[in-house]
């Protein structure tokens, strides 16, 4: 019984009085509109002054490609050597490692020295004011701005004392704003793979809408040449080779046969077995050197056709445009802003006081004890 009545108290307190809730909130209601007020001109003041910044999505689906022999294995076939073993190994590259790709440092560097050209507001193109060409690495540090004689004879006293040379980029060796440079890069794009699609989905953020727009231009047809470069490298160098040993088997076999063609001219009258035995072996020497040609040439055919088979087909479903709003709206973070303040301080009235006021008292009651 007595244990009932216990569980019964410890339920009562733990209960929560929403009718004594209410009572507080109604009667604190300037408190809480003060600081719903205060959170509202942080909000205003932050929203002002943060960077606009706009996001453009390119949306990429890679071929899948089939490792067996596909259209190799008909070509083989039609050439006679069917049974002839092609390289089937899958490749160290493929769509998954597009991001480890986009974000490597070889790859952030080859976009520093891109050219771009920054919006303008569609009142100064009507003017005929047309903007200058920079590079994204002057973009991301913000030196492609126009500056007042002031404050351009400014920067170029503080670069006069300035150590480093940004003018060669070096991915192993780079000077610490090309280092800046970098890491903002690298935080502004973003690729993720749908592993099971194989869909590649290319996030860029700049606070350029056109400049972001021409960054994910890019971004994708570099992303797309480096994976085909890598592809088709080995394939490339597999044709090269069989070019040469078929080059090679070719004038071997023009030599052969013109061995053999002199040497029956010289033995037309002469019916000895001897020459007719020399004669013999030139013939199987120009039948063997014609038939190491004919395969030589079946493989550098085949090695051609094997380098358009391994190189990666792309299809662009979502291609960039223009960003006509950024992506980080004022009125968004000011109504964020709002709702922070107002449920902070709801919170504070309705439990934060008693929690404190309750901390204040247990602390204070050992020291009367004592």
């Amino acid at each position: 019984m007595e244990e009932n009545k216990i569980q019964q108290v410890q339920d009562d307190e733990m209960s929560i009085d929403w009718m004594e809730i209410l009572r507080k909130l109604v009667k604190r209601w300037k408190f809480i509109f003060l600081v719903t007020f205060i959170f509202c001109v942080l909000g205003v003041t932050y929203a002002l002054l943060m960077k606009r910044t706009y996001t453009v999505t390119m949306t990429l689906a890679p071929e899948l490609q089939n490792r067996s022999s596909g259209s190799l294995g008909t070509l083989a076939s039609m050439l006679g050597v069917g049974n002839m073993t092609l390289n089937s190994t899958p490749d160290a590259l493929n769509i998954t490692l597009f991001p480890e790709i986009s974000s490597s440092t070889p790859f952030l560097c080859s976009l520093l020295e891109v050219p771009v050209t920054p919006f303008v507001p569609r009142k100064l193109e009507v003017q005929g004011v047309k903007p200058d060409t920079t590079t994204v690495f002057l973009h991301l540090l913000e030196r492609d701005k126009p500056l007042s004689p002031r404050k351009a004879a400014k920067r170029e006293k503080a670069d006069a004392k300035y150590l480093y040379d940004d003018s060669v980029i070096d991915p192993e060796d780079l000077t610490p704003r090309q280092g800046l440079a970098i890491k903002a890069l690298r935080s502004a794009i973003n690729t993720t793979v749908n592993n099971k699609t194989g869909v590649t989905t290319i996030n860029v953020v700049m606070d350029d809408p056109m400049i972001v727009k021409q960054v994910a231009d890019t971004v994708c047809q570099r992303l797309q040449d480096f994976v085909t470069e890598y592809r088709t490298k080995k394939a490339t160098a597999d044709y090269e080779y069989y070019v040469e040993l078929a080059d090679e088997a070719y004038r071997k076999l023009v030599k052969a046969q013109s061995a053999y063609a002199a040497r029956v001219d010289y033995d037309r009258s002469v019916i000895l077995q001897s020459v007719s035995s020399a004669r013999q072996r030139l013939q199987d020497e120009a039948n063997l050197a014609n038939q190491i040609y004919s395969q030589m040439a079946q493989q550098r055919e085949l090695a051609k056709a094997k380098i358009q088979e391994v190189k990666p087909v792309y299809a662009v479903v979502q291609p960039a445009s223009v960003p006509l709003m950024p992506s980080n709206s004022r009125a968004k973070v000011c109504i964020i802003f709002f709702f922070l303040g107002g449920i902070l301080s709801c919170l504070w009235v309705a439990f934060g006081e008693d929690l404190v006021k309750k901390a204040r008292k247990e602390f204070k009651e050992p020291e009367k004890e004592s």
